[in-house]
């Protein structure tokens, strides 16, 4: 990556092909990854995609962690979350800041999301995860994403904030997931930000949020609460008492989609697979029957290299929008001041020089020999440089522990047995919600 004061680019950005009028618009509503992958295939890691009247640059693989990991004020998250804290109240939250101020306000975020929460309530999440999966009686059916949706926020309210989400937890997934439809993925218009039951759902964000702050600080489970508050009265700057409030759901938001999302896919993709499935009980039995003890979350290779393989297919959260700051260039080709960009991380892990038949469920490519994802530039699922997801670690224990658990407890499979999901893309926000496993007598 190059500022504005390199050399003028003598070359255009090449073109994905688009009809008149809309452009791309089709393909990149069908499916946005398969389409963005292709291009990158085609056009190599730096193209535009015109979707009606916009005209989006888009960065691939390697190329997007580079300009990401390199920033210095040249692109920012700025106005891709400025409506979503505007419209609750405040000015700024973590996700838009660069620079120090950025740093300043991770640091105090920490605690929250370290991966030593779920180290520490270990016994927790099994006794949770036990506890969900029990109100399943044999011979029901268990519909997977609102088990996965209650099961981590409440494993994510007890390690993070010490309370539960009880009935808030459906009333904030619809002010979450209207505020992503119509600030991230534009497939909402503003206008349902005026309705009745998006108004009652954000209310009830807001009453929850408040509930955490009145809470003695003795009950809260780690300092994240705490470390908020002391920003808020040092830095006042970075944080007033709107983002104060709003940080009290971020840890619901962290988790809400990622590893909601992550979890209910490794799910079906482990249930549809007898003999898969059959390698990770076998090694997760043991680690269980022990009583899930923290040193042995790393025992369970398999079980990981089947989130990583999920991950590696089902990109969650790795095509990051940013928008240029100033003009500069990147591989010759030149972004302007005030365009929006794609950061398409994700296009490396469809690439078949990296990855083996990139479109087939392999678990084995996370595993030596092969290794597949440590080639540079393979895999970068939690974003790169300095907003890599401060909650990666633990995403991952979560991930672990949980699914540990849920493969050994009790006889589930597939219901109905050939069921096959409907592709899931990210705009989707939520997998196929007809996903369902049986619970076996």
């Amino acid at each position: 990556m190059t500022t504005a004061a390199s050399p003028a680019p003598t070359s255009a950005m090449p073109l994905a092909p688009g009809l008149p009028l809309v452009g791309s618009l089709l393909p990149m509503i069908r499916d946005s990854e398969g389409f963005l992958a292709a291009q990158a295939a085609r056009l190599g890691p730096c193209f535009r995609v015109k979707v009606l009247n916009q005209s989006l640059v888009v960065l691939a693989g390697p190329t997007a962690a580079q300009v990401m990991a390199e920033n210095s004020g040249e692109v920012t998250a700025w106005r891709v979350w400025e409506g979503i804290i505007k419209e609750f109240g405040g000015r700024q939250v973590l996700t838009m800041l660069e620079g120090p101020d950025h740093l300043a306000y991770r640091a105090a975020a920490r605690a929250g999301f370290a991966k030593s929460r779920v180290l520490e309530g270990l016994p927790q999440v099994a006794a949770l995860t036990r506890g969900a999966l029990d109100r399943t009686a044999p011979g029901e059916v268990l519909k997977v994403v609102p088990f996965a949706q209650r099961l981590v926020a409440d494993c994510i309210g007890t390690l993070t904030l010490g309370r539960l989400p009880g009935p808030h937890l459906a009333e904030f997934i619809t002010y979450w997931h209207t505020q992503l439809a119509v600030h991230l993925v534009g497939s909402a218009r503003p206008a349902a930000l005026r309705k009745a039951a998006y108004l009652r759902a954000k209310a009830s964000a807001r009453a929850f949020a408040h509930e955490v702050l009145a809470q003695d600080p003795g009950e809260h489970a780690s300092s994240y609460v705490s470390d908020l508050r002391r920003l808020r009265e040092t830095r006042p700057d970075l944080m007033d008492d709107e983002e104060l409030l709003f940080m009290m759901l971020i840890p619901y938001v962290a988790g809400l989609d990622t590893v909601v999302n992550v979890l209910s896919l490794t799910l079906y993709e482990l249930y549809r697979r007898p003999k898969v499935l059959a390698r990770v009980q076998a090694e997760a039995r043991p680690v269980v029957e022990a009583g899930l003890p923290a040193e042995r979350l790393r025992d369970l290779k398999v079980l990981h290299a089947a989130v990583l393989e999920v991950l590696r297919l089902y990109p969650v959260a790795n095509t990051l929008p940013r928008y240029a700051t100033r003009d500069f260039t990147v591989q010759g080709f030149p972004v302007r001041q005030g365009e929006r960009l794609l950061m398409a991380l994700f296009t490396s892990q469809r690439d078949p020089a990296l990855f083996k038949d990139p479109d087939t469920f392999d678990l084995d490519r996370f595993l030596p020999p092969r290794n597949e994802h440590k080639q540079k530039g393979a895999f970068q699922p939690y974003g790169a440089g300095a907003h890599t997801c401060l909650g990666a670690g633990m995403a991952e224990a979560l991930l672990a522990s949980v699914l540990a658990v849920t493969v050994t407890h009790g006889r589930f499979s597939l219901f109905p047995q050939g069921f096959r999901m409907k592709p899931f893309h990210s705009a989707n926000l939520s997998p196929d919600p007809r996903l369902s496993l049986r619970r076996e007598a």
